[in-house]
Formats: structure tokens, C-alpha cells, sequence
């Protein structure tokens, strides 16, 4: 069973967070452990389990870094820990922008680069925001899913960066 299912949701990148939230409430509702603390060990048991299995789905169908990952990883596009190769003229752009950010030396000269970045994530995302926001993944033809993939890996590696840059 994935989140999905658990949360009887469809499959997709963005998920109704009412709908969610719902679900939620209903399966604490039932799964909660202080509706066990009479019940047997194992059914005691079995209700945290069940419990924290939908506390995590929870949190996790609410982050939309996390969806995105983990939708690509139940359809079967990406596996934990790949090694995906992203396109040269991308990582060339990278180095080129981390050399930049070191010999940037006034807080306006850093915005420029903060500013290349943003343009870089926007280009990025324009031409799969159509697939993020269908209603089902099913919807998706395997060339967008693809695109989501390399999406998904160029956004890490920028998110990295900014996250370097400003610490």
C-alpha cells in the first residue's frame, strides 16, 4: 500500500489538502493508540504502527518536494539513491554559476546570481507545470513523466546550491 492509497487519494504531484486532511482526521480517529490502552499488546501495537504510518504519509503528501520524489519513485521513474546523469550544458551552467558566487564580492553582484538562479529554476518548471498540477498521474503521458525526472533532478541540484550559497 502506498500513501496514496492509505489516504484513498489519486495519484498526482499535488494533492487536495482538504481532502487530506479528512482522510487524515478519519484514519487517526480510528488508529490513534489511546483508543487501545485497553487492547491487547499486538493490537496495541499494531494501532502505533498504523498510527505513525499515517502520521509520515501525512507529513510527507504535504511537502511538495517529498510528493514529487515520492510520486516518481511509486510510478516506477526513479529509484532511492540513482544516480541520474544530468545534461552536460546543465552542469557546465552550474560550475559557471558556483565560480561566479565565489568571486561575487558586493551584495549586488550576489543578487545577480541569485537572479540567474530563479530564471534557471523558472525555465526549469514552465514546461512540465502542466503535468505537476493533472489531476491524476495517469494523465501524464511517459515523455512529460520523464521531463518531471530530469525536472525533478535539475531542481535538486539548484536547491543545493542556493542552500550553499547562503550558508
Amino acid at each position: 500500500m502506498n500513501y496514496f492509497e492509505l489516504f484513498d487519494l489519486p495519484i498526482a504531484f499535488k494533492v487536495d489538502h482538504l481532502q487530506l486532511r479528512q482522510a487524515y482526521m478519519n484514519l487517526q480517529k480510528t488508529f490513534h493508540p489511546d483508543k487501545f490502552i485497553t487492547a491487547t499488546i499486538e493490537d496495541q501495537e499494531d494501532a502505533l504502527e498504523k498510527s505513525s504510518l499515517v502520521n509520515k504519509g501525512f507529513t510527507l503528501l504535504n511537502n511538495d518536494d517529498k510528493l514529487l520524489a515520492y510520486v516518481l519513485e511509486i510510478s516506477g521513474y526513479i529509484e532511492i539513491d540513482e544516480k541520474y546523469n544530468l545534461p552536460s550544458d546543465f552542469l557546465m551552467e552550474m560550475m559557471e554559476l558556483n565560480e561566479a558566487w565565489m568571486e561575487a564580492d558586493t551584495p549586488e553582484s550576489k543578487q545577480i546570481i541569485n537572479d540567474q538562479i530563479t530564471t534557471l529554476q523558472n525555465d526549469i518548471f514552465n514546461p512540465i507545470k502542466n503535468y505537476l498540477f493533472a489531476d491524476k498521474i495517469i494523465d501524464i503521458p511517459e515523455e512529460g513523466m520523464l521531463q518531471i525526472k530530469d525536472y525533478y533532478y535539475k531542481k535538486k541540484y539548484l536547491d543545493r546550491i542556493l542552500e550553499d550559497f547562503h550558508h
